[in-house]
């Protein structure tokens, strides 16, 4: 999967499944590209247990940046309750910290499911 914003293209792991959705980036010690999550329009809320970098989180809906999340710290064991971030889509999107930092909502977002015939570089 490959998905595009602000003529950047990002290569893109798309996840669908409940196992894969809640496993997420536990456990991952990096990241390359991007993260998909298929989740329905609705509210969302994501947070980092067991994430081991921290993640810039972009809420999609629509095909256009409806939220976004940047560096998201790492759960700090001793914190009684996480901080939790939360946005409105049908699509999440993970990205390794500073990814994100040129996004802001309204940016159109491209998904392809292959890459893209004629990608932007």
């Amino acid at each position: 999967m490959s998905v595009i914003i602000n003529n950047k293209l990002y290569s893109a792991e798309y996840l669908s499944t409940t196992e894969e959705i809640t496993k997420g980036m536990m456990g991952r010690p990096s990241l390359e590209g991007c993260m998909v999550f298929k989740m329905g329009m609705g509210h969302h809320s994501f947070w980092m247990k067991n994430c081991l970098i921290p993640l810039d989180i972009v809420f999609v809906n629509k095909n256009r940046i409806n939220g976004i999340h940047l560096n998201c710290p790492l759960v700090d064991r001793h914190r009684m309750t996480p901080p939790k971030y939360t946005g409105i889509g049908d699509h999440v999107i993970e990205f390794p910290a500073g990814t994100a930092n040129d996004f802001k909502v309204g940016d159109k977002v491209n998904m392809y499911l292959g890459t893209p015939k004629n990608p932007v570089q």
